[in-house]
C-alpha cells in the first residue's frame, strides 16, 4: 500500500509541480498587477515559497539516486555556499531587488509599453544575451573561449544534478550574465518594476526547477521553456547531447539545432569528460582559480 501510495503521489509531483509552480507565479502577478502589491515583495514571496517546497521534494522523491547529494558532495557544496554559493546569491538576490527596485526611474524605448509586452520583450531580449554568451562559453576558441570555458566550468564539473548545486558557480561567471543579461538589458530598456519583477520572477523559477533531481514533466511545454528535462541534458557528460544553452526559453535552441528532448529518458551520465585535466569540483581552490590558468 505505501508503495502503491508512493507511486502516484510520484505522478502528481511528475505532471503537476511544473503547473502549480506556475500558478505561485500566477498568483504573484495578481498580486502585483490587481492590487498594487510591491514588486520586489512578491518576488521574494513567490521565491521564498517555491524553493523549501522543491528542496523538501527533492529529498523525499529523488528522480535518481546517483544523482542525490551525499555526505561528501554536502562538504564540496558547502564549500561553494559558503564561500561562493553565498556570494552569488548575494549578487543574484541585490542585483534583482535594485533592478526592480529602480526600474522605471529611467526612460528607455520600452517604457510607455504594455506590462504584457515589456516582460515579453525582457525574456526574448535576455535569452538573445544568454544563449550567445552560453554557447560561448562552450564551444568558442581562442584565448577568449578558454577563459569563458573555465568561468563556466565549475558548474558542469558535479557528476551529479540537484538544487543545492545551482549555486555550484564561478562568481565571474555569474557576474557576468547578471549584469550583461539581465540588469543592463532592463535598465537599457527602462521597463517598469511590474515588469521587471515579473520577468524575474519566471527566470528564477525555471532557474531553480532546471535543476532540480526530481521527476518533473513539462510535456509540450518544453518546446517554449527551459525546464527539468531539458536542462539536465545540458548537464550531460556525452558531449553530443550537451545542448539546451537557454535558461528560462527553448526557443533559441529549436531555431539553431541545440535543442536535446528525450522525454522520460535520464541522461546517461553527468559531469565533464575526465580526460578534460579540469580539476575535481571537490577542489574548491583549483576550481576558482581556473579563469587565472594559463
Amino acid at each position: 500500500m505505501r508503495g502503491y501510495h508512493e507511486t502516484m503521489i510520484r505522478k502528481i509531483v511528475r505532471w503537476g509541480l511544473y503547473p502549480a509552480s506556475w500558478g505561485v507565479l500566477i498568483w504573484g502577478f495578481y498580486l502585483i498587477l490587481v492590487l498594487g502589491a510591491e514588486p520586489a515583495g512578491v518576488w521574494t514571496m513567490t521565491t521564498g515559497i517555491l524553493m523549501p517546497v522543491y528542496l523538501l521534494l527533492e529529498f523525499t522523491l529523488p528522480y535518481e539516486k546517483r544523482w542525490a547529494m551525499t555526505w561528501a558532495s554536502a562538504w564540496a557544496d558547502f564549500k561553494f555556499l559558503l564561500v561562493n554559493g553565498s556570494s552569488i546569491a548575494a549578487i543574484s538576490a541585490g542585483l534583482a531587488y535594485v533592478t526592480i527596485s529602480t526600474s522605471g526611474l529611467h526612460q528607455g524605448p520600452a517604457s510607455g509599453w504594455p506590462v504584457a509586452a515589456q516582460v515579453i520583450a525582457a525574456l526574448l531580449i535576455f535569452e538573445t544575451i544568454n544563449y550567445a554568451v552560453h554557447r560561448a562559453m562552450h564551444e568558442m576558441r581562442g584565448p577568449l573561449g578558454r577563459f569563458l570555458w573555465h568561468t563556466h566550468a565549475a558548474h558542469h564539473l558535479p557528476p551529479r544534478l540537484y538544487l543545492v548545486m545551482h549555486a555550484v558557480f564561478h562568481p565571474i561567471n555569474a557576474f557576468i550574465i547578471q549584469v550583461g543579461a539581465i540588469v543592463l538589458p532592463i535598465w537599457v530598456m527602462g521597463y517598469g518594476p511590474q515588469a521587471a519583477a515579473i520577468f524575474l520572477m519566471i527566470n528564477g523559477m525555471h532557474g531553480l526547477i532546471s535543476h532540480f533531481n526530481v521527476d518533473v514533466r513539462a510535456g509540450w511545454l518544453n518546446y517554449v521553456f527551459v525546464g527539468t528535462e531539458l536542462h539536465r541534458y545540458h548537464h550531460s557528460a556525452v558531449v553530443a547531447d550537451a545542448g539546451n544553452f537557454g535558461a528560462t526559453l527553448s526557443v533559441f535552441d529549436q531555431i539553431f539545432g541545440t535543442f536535446v528532448y528525450h522525454p522520460g529518458v535520464p541522461p546517461l551520465d553527468l559531469g565533464v569528460d575526465p580526460a578534460s585535466g579540469l580539476p575535481a569540483y571537490e577542489r574548491f581552490g583549483a576550481v576558482m582559480a581556473l579563469p587565472f590558468r594559463p
